[in-house]
C-alpha cells in the first residue's frame, strides 16, 4: 500500500475515560419539533388562550398589580378593535413599565415589518411582533 511516501507511525492507544470526564450535551431539537418552554401570556380580544395565559376583554383591565402577579412575557392584541387599537396597548403597556413582547394578530398586510416599526417608535420602543392571521 503506497503511503505517500511517508512512513506512518503507529497508532498510540489512547487512555480509557471515566464516566465523570464525560461532557454531557444540551437535548437537541430534531427538524420539525419546537422546543417549547411555557409562555405566559395576556390575551385581549380572543376568547381562546393558551395554557398559562388569561383573556381580558380590553386593555381598560391591564393595570400594574396584573403585570407584576402574572408577569406575562407576551400580550397578544388585535391590530385593530371596535373600542381599541394595538397602539393603545402599546402605549399603555409602555406606560406600565411591561418588558415582554405585543404580539399584534393582524390581517394580510403587504408591509407587516412598517406597522411593527410605527407600533415600536409611537409607543416609545416596545418590542412588538405582527403576526399575520390567515
Amino acid at each position: 500500500m503506497q503511503t505517500g511516501g511517508q512512513e506512518q507511525l503507529p497508532s498510540r492507544p489512547r487512555p480509557p475515560r471515566s464516566t465523570a470526564a464525560r461532557r454531557t450535551r444540551a437535548p437537541q431539537v430534531r427538524t420539525g419539533e419546537v422546543a417549547e418552554t411555557p409562555t405566559r401570556a395576556i390575551v385581549l380580544g380572543y376568547p381562546a388562550q393558551p395554557p398559562e395565559s388569561i383573556a381580558v376583554d380590553g386593555p381598560d383591565k391591564i393595570d400594574a398589580v396584573l403585570l407584576a402577579t402574572m408577569a406575562p412575557d407576551k400580550v397578544i392584541c388585535p391590530l385593530f378593535s371596535e373600542n381599541y387599537d394595538a397602539l393603545v396597548v402599546a402605549q399603555l403597556l409602555t406606560k406600565l413599565g411591561f418588558n415582554g413582547t405585543l404580539v399584534v394578530v393582524a390581517p394580510d398586510l403587504p408591509n407587516p415589518r412598517m406597522v411593527e416599526r410605527e407600533i415600536r417608535n409611537q409607543a416609545g420602543g416596545i418590542k412588538v411582533a405582527v403576526v399575520l392571521r390567515p
